[in-house]
């Protein structure tokens, strides 16, 4: 997953029909809102559990209680003992396991046959949930902690071990490294390389040149030629979204 991915879903049901649909009406939401999702498919949880176990990549999971090859509720049982926060949405037939929903704090039961209307809120819940887990950091500096604000952070400068922050009119400094950075940015679609000493948050954009991106508070920063296009694509891609909410 890339520093300016987004909302990674997955579906485990071991039935193709409740699979396409759900995929439908997701790819409809995503298309409606112009957001950039991540969407995989499995017919069974082992299949999921052994990919997630190797990427952790998975913001929301779509899991069908009762299938052929194991059991929905085992499954949530096994990812909350990894400790993961995978929000958990139950896709079921049967409305007899709320008890064990609680258990693996379970967002929402969907019941089937599945309403698009209904999968659509659930699908909001999760980008209000997401947006709110992913908009503070809390980062080291030589004086202690400090938090901050993502939406206020305009972009990074790497200075050996530590990070040179943009923030608001006042410049940070953090005991972090750029690529932890980026890992610490990795859940939001507003922050990528646009050169291998900087990240940028392609909202604080101004402009974009050739060579370097003018920034909202009036820096210049760097562009690569290697990432100028990805640079450039994501910018008309949010610009674009944005001007469709």
């Amino acid at each position: 997953m890339g520093v300016y991915n987004m909302l990674n879903i997955a579906i485990v049901d071991d039935e193709p029909a409740h699979r396409d649909i759900l995929t439908k009406y997701i790819e409809e939401w995503k298309n409606h809102k112009h957001l950039n999702i991540s969407l995989e498919t499995f017919d069974n949880g082992e299949a999921f559990y052994f990919l997630w176990c190797q990427e952790q990549r998975c913001d929301v999971l779509f899991l069908d209680i009762m299938m052929d090859k194991g059991n929905g509720i085992s499954l949530a049982r096994k990812l909350r003992e990894k400790g993961t926060a995978i929000t958990i949405i139950f896709t079921t037939g049967i409305a007899d396991y709320m008890q064990e929903g609680y258990e693996v704090e379970a967002m929402h039961y969907l019941l089937k046959p599945l309403d698009k209307n209904k999968v659509w809120e659930c699908l909001e819940k999760c980008m209000r949930k997401k947006s709110s887990d992913t908009q503070t950091l809390l980062l080291p500096t030589e004086d202690g902690l400090i938090k901050i604000n993502t939406e206020k952070l305009c972009y990074i400068e790497a200075m050996d071990r530590y990070c040179h922050l943009s923030y608001e009119n006042e410049p940070l400094r953090v005991k972090v490294g750029i690529r932890e950075m980026a890992a610490k940015l990795e859940q939001t679609a507003d922050f990528m390389f646009c050169h291998r000493s900087y990240l940028v948050n392609i909202r604080k954009i101004s402009k974009v040149g050739r060579q370097d991106l003018i920034m909202d508070n009036g820096d210049s920063v760097p562009v690569s030629r290697r990432l100028y296009k990805k640079v450039y694509e994501q910018f008309i891609k949010i610009m674009i979204g944005d001007n469709h909410l």
